[in-house]
C-alpha cells in the first residue's frame, strides 16, 4: 500500500498513529496549556507590586474602624509612621470607661498617655515595640498586610473588582480569598499609579474592619507641645 506524505501511519493493530506534524501540533498545544497554568494571574502580579510598594514606603497614616456585632461602626485606632524610628498610635477602647491610650515612639524614646493618666510618661523605647518600616501597615489580628500572599498563590484566589476613588486617588478593588471560591479574607483597593493600598476591608476574629491608608511617603511624626522633654 502506498501512503501519501502526510497520511497517518497505520500500526500493527490497524490504529492510525499521528504523523510528525500532528505530534508537533499536540506538543505546542500542551506547552501553551502548561505555560498558561503556570503564569501568575494579573491579581497576583498587582498585589506583589503593591507588597513591594509598601515595603519601600518611608511613611504613611492609617485609620482603623471596626464593626461591632450590633452593626455599629466605631473608630478603633489612628496611626502615623515615619521611618525609621517614629510612630504615633492612638487606640480607642469602647468599654465602660471609653478609655483612650496615646503612644508615641520618637527616636528611641517611648511616650504614653491615657485618659486615666493625663500626663505624658516617657521611657526608653521597649525592644518589643516595632515600627513596621520595610514591611508596611498591620491588620488588627492577622499580621502585616499581604503576609498571606505566598499561601494565596499556592491555594487561594485573587479576584478583580470595580474601580473606585479614595482621597481623589483612582484605585482598583481586589478580593483575596484563602481558597478558590471561598469568601475573601480581605479586599484591598490599590492605587492604579503607585500600587499603594488606599482602603482595606477585612474579616478578622468574626468582626469586620476597614483600614484607611493615606499620606504615603508624605507623613511626619512630631511630639505634641504638652510633652516635656527632660
Amino acid at each position: 500500500m502506498i501512503f501519501e506524505r502526510h497520511s497517518p501511519v497505520v500500526t500493527s493493530r490497524g490504529i492510525a498513529a499521528p504523523n510528525s506534524r500532528a505530534r508537533l501540533f499536540l506538543c505546542a498545544v500542551l506547552a501553551a496549556s502548561l505555560c498558561s497554568c503556570s503564569r501568575p494571574s494579573p491579581g497576583l502580579l498587582e498585589l506583589q507590586a503593591s507588597r513591594e510598594a509598601i515595603r519601600a514606603a518611608k511613611s504613611w497614616q492609617s485609620g482603623t474602624t471596626a464593626q461591632f456585632p450590633t452593626g455599629q461602626w466605631v473608630i478603633f485606632s489612628l496611626d502615623s509612621v515615619e521611618c525609621p524610628g517614629r510612630s504615633d498610635h492612638t487606640a480607642l477602647f469602647h468599654d465602660q470607661q471609653n478609655r483612650t491610650v496615646h503612644e508615641i515612639q520618637f527616636d528611641g524614646t517611648y511616650y504614653n498617655k491615657s485618659n486615666e493618666v493625663r500626663t505624658w510618661l516617657s521611657n526608653p523605647a521597649p525592644s518589643l515595640t516595632v515600627i513596621n518600616c520595610g514591611q508596611g501597615p498591620s491588620l488588627t489580628w492577622d499580621g502585616i498586610l499581604y503576609d498571606d500572599l505566598d499561601a494565596v498563590q499556592r491555594t487561594g484566589e485573587i479576584r478583580p473588582g470595580k474601580t473606585d476613588k479614595a482621597d481623589d486617588v483612582s484605585c482598583v478593588w481586589w478580593e483575596v480569598a484563602p481558597s478558590k471560591g471561598a469568601p475573601p479574607h480581605y479586599s484591598v483597593c490599590i492605587g492604579e499609579d503607585d500600587h499603594l493600598p488606599r482602603t482595606v476591608r477585612s474579616r478578622e476574629h468574626d468582626m469586620n474592619y476597614v483600614y484607611t491608608l493615606n499620606h504615603w511617603n508624605a507623613t511626619t511624626v512630631s511630639l505634641p507641645p504638652d510633652i516635656i522633654i527632660r
